[in-house]
């Protein structure tokens, strides 16, 4: 079992999404298209955007774009990601909804309207000092190493050092940022040790991954890679029973990144699907393994849809 096709979720977690404009086909009424500036002229009640924790620990910050459709109420009755970062893109359409606006008319009668609206996220209340810009001088490069030497998959041995040497210097990052840059080199870690047979201390790195996800700064999909390498190592070490809890934790995560990938319209959701389907396929094995045949035929039936 090689550990590679695991980790696409955490290669594409900061990919940022360029997605395509509506076209708004299908609208029982027809809307005017207006500019941002008129939009903005007839906000009456606007609501700030929850910076999302998990991007203020990455340190991704940016502009969310939509285009919205308000309806003759001045109620926001639709929105579609034109582009941004995916970090920022659910609490920004979470913010929009909440807005109201005075009626758009057209020759003296109220109309629905679409055009495009800007939500900017800025980290203003985050100052890395010296030792954090130290260490992630250190890291960076490591951690690209790393992943190269994974993807290669020509020297396990020298994939599983430089992999140690990138997590080990995550670790020396404060405890209260960089999250995302910690979890990612303790998946890492724990795929090269795999894929060295080094179980023992794949295990500790996933282990790793696995707590830091649950102080609940991660997305769902870094949350999945956590837990996937975690009971994908421990199968493999014939702890079939930690395996199972564990996939189906990975899987719950897997769902979850899937469904909201499809409703933002996220480029690289099938990236998502993928690795789902993975996991799926290799719980049946475990399951198989565990003798609950029934169980493990509902994870390859699953699979096949997201295949």
């Amino acid at each position: 079992m090689r550990f590679g096709k695991f980790m696409s979720t955490v290669r594409f977690a900061f990919i940022v999404a360029l997605l395509t404009v509506p076209a708004w086909v299908g609208e029982a009424q027809e809307a005017i298209a207006v500019d941002q500036a008129t939009i903005e002229q007839h906000v009456d009640h606007r609501v700030d955007p929850v910076y999302p924790p998990i991007a203020k620990a990455a340190r991704i910050g940016g502009t969310v774009v939509l285009e919205v459709r308000v309806d003759p109420q001045g109620k926001v009755e639709a929105t579609k990601v034109a582009s941004g970062p995916p970090m920022l893109l659910q609490a920004a359409i979470d913010c929009v909804k909440q807005w109201t606006f005075h009626p758009f008319e057209k020759d003296g009668i109220a109309v629905a309207a679409t055009g495009p609206l800007s939500i900017a996220f800025a980290l203003t209340d985050y100052h890395p000092g010296s030792d954090d810009e130290q260490v992630a001088d250190r890291y960076f490069p490591l951690f690209s190493q790393c992943n190269k030497a994974i993807s290669a998959r020509t020297d396990p041995k020298g994939a599983e050092d430089v992999c140690n040497q990138a997590a080990e210097t995550a670790e020396k990052f404060a405890p209260e940022v960089r999250f995302i840059e910690k979890r990612s080199a303790f998946v890492y870690a724990a795929t090269a040790c795999a894929n060295n047979r080094d179980l023992a201390n794949a295990l500790a790195w996933a282990d790793k991954a696995v707590e830091l996800v649950k102080l609940g700064h991660d997305d769902n999909s870094g949350s999945s890679a956590a837990y996937s390498v975690k009971g994908t190592i421990e199968g493999m070490a014939g702890d079939l029973a930690s395996s199972d809890r564990d996939l189906s934790e990975a899987e719950d995560f897997g769902r979850k990144a899937v469904e909201w990938a499809r409703q933002s319209q996220f480029e690289h959701g099938n990236y998502y699907e993928r690795d789902l389907a993975r996991n799926l396929q290799f719980h049946a094995k475990v399951l198989q393994a565990l003798g609950l045949q029934d169980e493990a035929q509902k994870k390859l039936d699953e699979a096949k849809k997201y295949e």
